[in-house]
């Protein structure tokens, strides 16, 4: 292996490593999700902070290095095989993962762009908020179903992934190479289980309409269920009206 397939390695491991951890982060909020006010709050916290955009533009940054690595490594892994078999230190490991990083990534990277479109630029100005957005989007099966599947595909994805960064950066040794596969495996199904509970539970457990009291407030007497009156109002020209004489038995 030459310098320069060392170099990209490194770097697509690194961004690699970094995307996991932005899972991870990414994750801990969602799980607010079976809370709307908490989800609401979380992502009014996001979009206040100013350190938002930069975040954003380095993660945008750290994915496209990742992108351009895995297809500069793949065409030079493709154009170096001059043999029909060749023998590695690593024979017997192959899995279907690993087999087909590839095509896991280029789902992923589908999936990315879905999931920006639908809910960073969706409209969020309706019942509930982004919470409300996530719901109503997560309600189609279509929808619900395309995340989950996605998921699947990210799971097998990233349990490959973890220890191979870890392998191309040198953390490892061949001893504990099985292990490290296992806590990769670990970690990635996890994280991908944990995405995937959110449009199962959305699409299949909660409601269309949370009942939140900044949406509450909102309503006037006109938006009330029939038969339902407030305690602080009392009907015009009541108070001039005399009671009603009592009847004797």
């Amino acid at each position: 292996m030459n310098f320069s397939s060392i170099v990209k390695k490194t770097f697509m491991a690194f961004t690699g490593l970094a995307l996991v951890g932005f899972l991870v982060t990414h994750l801990a909020g969602n799980l607010m999700i079976f809370s709307p006010e908490k989800f609401n709050a979380y992502a009014h916290m996001l979009e206040q902070n100013p350190l938002l955009v930069p975040a954003e533009i380095a993660l945008l940054a750290i994915f496209l290095v990742h992108i351009y690595m895995a297809l500069k490594l793949t065409a030079e892994n493709r154009a170096a095989r001059t043999e029909s078999y060749e023998v590695r230190n690593t024979a017997g490991e192959s899995t279907w993962a690993s087999r087909n990083m590839m095509i896991t990534g280029v789902i992923i990277l589908f999936f990315v762009i879905i999931h920006v479109k639908m809910f960073k630029y969706g409209d969020k100005t309706g019942a509930g908020g982004l919470w409300g957005l996530v719901i109503r989007e997560f309600k189609q099966p279509q929808v619900a179903i395309f995340y989950v599947a996605s998921m699947i595909f990210m799971g097998f994805h990233l349990s490959h992934a973890i220890s191979s960064a870890l392998q191309s950066l040198g953390a490892l040794k061949p001893g504990v190479r099985p292990k490290v596969r296992r806590l990769g495996a670990v970690i990635g199904w996890g994280l991908a289980i944990g995405f995937a509970i959110l449009p199962l539970w959305a699409w299949l457990i909660a409601k269309d309409e949370p009942s939140m009291p900044n949406i509450q407030i909102k309503l006037g007497a006109a938006d009330l269920p029939r038969g339902t009156s407030t305690s602080t109002s009392t009907p015009a020209g009541a108070e001039n009206k005399p009671a009603a004489p009592a009847h004797a038995e």
